[in-house]
């Protein structure tokens, strides 16, 4: 079977940038990596679309529901113990739910990578590329919804100077946040914060800052609308989302139109980029990125970027 290699070119495509952009930037990450693989056709294909049906009429995962607060807390207890446990080891703050040695999607097909860790290597050079792009002017960056911190961790590696804060709406990332910066003397510290309700614990930002959220939008089902009017009444300076974006799939795509189904049957999180442009449609943003990367795990893309700022 024929072998692919995703070159800068493909990397500079999926991130809507160019080759010397990329070199630039992320040129190192990507030499100590293997980007290369193979693609899934003929039987194998048919078994891995029969796969995905199924577990889309199996999955019993309702995104929002109250249960899964304790199940997100019981998970980042773990991270924090493994973390512990290990002599703060950061590899053990990847968090769990990326899996090693799936085919992946990318470009409107499925693949099967010959690095097993190929999706978190893939989403590593595009984390660095995006906060060396966007985030290098910005005093103060808040990740809301941090998990095990471990976006924070790259941030505080190539900006060590800037204030950096990991918000999550239960308590062991905070601890978690906390431990990280007090045994690497990282400049970052940990809070509460509900996405739902943001006055729950309330939080006023720094002047220029910036904010991001990596997969944390998704886990709303929909409830957003206040999270969004809290960061304009902070006067954020920019506002950074890589987050599943349904309306970006083509349903008449096989693909896609498996992507759909999932995360419909699971209930993440849809219209957001649309009541952004509606947002910015009454002048009370500008939209300056909105990018399909053509590329996710096995069952969606959820690595689309949205960059916005306030008018």
């Amino acid at each position: 079977m024929t072998k692919y290699n995703i070159t800068l070119d493909d990397f500079a495509r999926s991130f809507g940038t160019d080759i010397e952009d990329i070199r630039e930037k992320c040129i190192g990450l990507i030499d100590n990596h293997d980007f290369s693989y193979m693609l899934i056709n003929g039987y194998e294909y048919d078994q891995l679309i029969l796969h995905i049906l199924k577990k889309i009429e199996e999955d019993r995962q309702i995104i929002g529901a109250p249960e899964r607060k304790q199940v997100w807390s019981n998970g980042w207890e773990e991270n924090y113990h493994d973390f512990i446990d290990s002599n703060y080891d950061l590899d053990k703050l990847i968090p769990k739910f990326i899996r090693y040695g799936q085919p992946i999607r990318y470009n409107l097909t499925y693949i099967k990578p010959s690095d097993p860790k190929f999706e978190f290597n893939y989403y590593s050079v595009f984390r660095q590329w995006l906060f060396k792009k966007y985030l290098a002017e910005y005093e103060n960056m808040y990740e809301f919804g941090c998990g095990t911190g471990f976006n924070l961790v790259t941030l505080a590696q190539l900006y060590p100077d800037k204030n950096l804060y990991g918000l999550d709406f239960v308590p062991y990332p905070v601890k978690l946040i906390n431990k990280i910066a007090e045994h690497y003397k990282y400049n970052l510290t940990g809070h509460l914060f509900d996405m739902i309700s943001p006055n729950k614990f309330p939080l006023s930002l720094k002047e220029n800052s910036a904010i991001f959220t990596i997969g944390s939008i998704e886990q709303l089902a929909g409830r957003f609308e206040k999270f969004i009017k809290y960061l304009l009444e902070q006067h954020v300076s920019l506002c950074i989302h890589i987050e599943p974006v349904i309306e970006l799939y083509n349903e008449n795509n096989l693909v896609d139109y498996l992507a759909i189904k999932f995360q419909e049957k699971r209930g993440y999180t849809k219209g957001f980029l649309p009541y952004l442009k509606k947002l910015e449609s009454h002048k009370m943003i500008e939209i300056l990125k909105a990018k399909r990367l053509f590329f996710g795990s096995l069952y969606m893309e959820g690595y689309n970027c949205i960059i916005w700022r306030p008018n």
